[in-house]
């Protein structure tokens, strides 16, 4: 059967190509509905015309979810899960608007974040389909429309059909190395607002409630969190405050960005942070902490590098160069994980420069990534059910 998959996903290498045309020249911007929902119509006929069955769940913010469901779903089995994202993060009108193919990559806005992954995707599941495959594998594929901002309406849903799948994979881009992601940093982002007493600068003394002034101790204080031991990350990445240089500053903010490893350092450097918002060191200031996003970490589990060494006996056999990966960025992989099943990340094709107008993909990754995507979906099938 993977001679003959293998064969199939030959043949119509040059259908893959000119799908990641139309999707990649059908400007998706997550707060594009029109867009996205455009993107998700050109999946929906690729999709639809192999027997999978879609489920549309209407958003009104943001582009619609997609589900689709192979016949053997209908068993109530446990399923495999895929997932990618269907937005981008490149405006309506960015003048990076393009698709090209020259010196064996291939450019273009979303090319690897993720259209390339759905390519992936739905290619390994129409090669699967040509064969009957799908009748007695059961695959479900999200296509969420908000995973550039943090997919706010689509999480919900993810964890949903993560708890009851039997393992995941998602098409976020593969490294340069041939990088297969086993774990991600968690993430949680906040806004920390500092209120003090203005004045007249030319009449402020040593005691003077400035929330600037304020602020500095607290950013130092939080960028001493910073644990490289632990992997842990900290970072006042955003800081605002005051009306004029001749005015002590009754107002200041900063945004913080942390990353960690490990679920238990995310609770333990929230405290230590909402412990420096609440401690004063200027007299007369007062600060207010919000969270304002959060993601468990995926983290590096047995589990997962089980699924990771099953794919790569997939890739030994295509003559593909895979290897793990720890990666900082989150992805909706984040959110797979939470339900504890083996999870997987950046199955979607090679490529580098993404969020950028420099975004490109390896070309020969693509069909490559593929014919890997649709053997680890048997192989996966034959050793997890």
């Amino acid at each position: 059967m993977k001679e003959r998959i293998i064969s199939y996903l030959d043949e119509h290498e040059e259908n893959q190509f000119h799908l990641l045309r139309e999707l990649v020249l059908q400007s998706s911007f997550s707060h594009y509905k029109e867009g996205v929902d455009k993107v998700g119509e050109l999946l929906r006929r690729q999709l639809e015309s192999c027997g999978m069955k879609v489920e549309v769940v209407k958003e009104k913010e943001a582009g619609d979810q997609l589900i689709f469901r192979s016949a053997a779903c209908s068993r109530e089995e446990k399923s495999i899960l895929l997932a990618g994202h269907m937005d981008t993060v490149f405006p309506v009108d960015s003048a990076f608007n393009w698709y090209r193919e020259n010196d064996g990559k291939v450019s273009g806005p979303g090319v690897i974040d993720m259209k390339g992954g759905l390519v992936v995707a739905v290619f390994a599941i129409r090669a699967l389909a040509n064969y009957g495959l799908l009748d007695t594998v059961p695959v479900t594929l999200i296509c969420n429309s908000d995973e550039e901002i943090g997919s706010p309406y689509s999480s919900r849903l993810i964890r949903e059909e993560a708890a009851g799948c039997l393992l995941a994979m998602v098409f976020e881009c593969g490294g340069l190395q041939g990088e297969i992601v086993t774990g991600r940093k968690g993430k949680a982002g906040y806004h920390l607002d500092v209120t003090g007493r203005a004045g007249h600068a030319a009449f402020a003394g040593r005691d003077k409630a400035s929330a600037i002034l304020e602020l500095a101790h607290k950013t130092i204080a939080i960028e001493d969190l910073n644990d490289v031991s632990r992997g842990i990350v900290v970072n006042v990445g955003v800081i605002e405050g005051g009306v004029g240089v001749n005015s002590v500053a009754e107002t200041a903010g900063v945004g913080i960005d942390t990353r960690y490893l490990y679920e238990e350092d995310a609770g333990k450097t929230a405290e230590k942070i909402r412990q420096i918002a609440e401690k004063s060191t200027v007299p007369g200031t007062s600060a207010i902490l919000r969270e304002t996003s959060s993601r468990m970490p995926m983290e590096r589990s047995g589990r997962n590098m089980n699924l990771f060494h099953l794919i790569e006996e997939q890739a030994e056999f295509l003559g593909i160069q895979v290897r793990e990966e720890l990666r900082s960025g989150v992805s909706d992989a984040n959110t797979i994980a939470e339900s504890s099943v083996p999870v997987i990340d950046g199955m979607g094709p090679v490529g580098d420069c993404d969020h950028s107008d420099r975004e490109y993909m390896i070309k020969e990754s693509l069909p490559a990534r593929t014919k890997l995507a649709a053997l680890s979906l048997i192989a996966c099938w034959n050793h997890y059910s």
